[in-house]
């Protein structure tokens, strides 16, 4: 398991950049050669939408 050190440089190294548009909206960019985000280059959006909101909802799950 990584310490919070470990995971903080990590996270800064992380090619995933999520930005929030100026119409709330989000948008993601991320090296297509980064072994860790690779497999996104072969999704659409709604795929990306469908993996993101099942996320959210995992998470907010395991807080209750």
């Amino acid at each position: 398991m990584l310490n919070r050190s470990e995971n903080k440089s990590k996270m800064m190294n992380d090619s995933l950049k999520v930005n929030q548009n100026e119409d709330g909206s989000f948008s993601l960019e991320w090296d297509r050669q980064d072994p860790n985000w690779k497999f996104l280059n072969d999704l659409t959006s709604k795929e990306i939408q469908v993996i993101i909101d099942q996320a959210i909802k995992y998470d907010n799950d395991s807080r209750t």
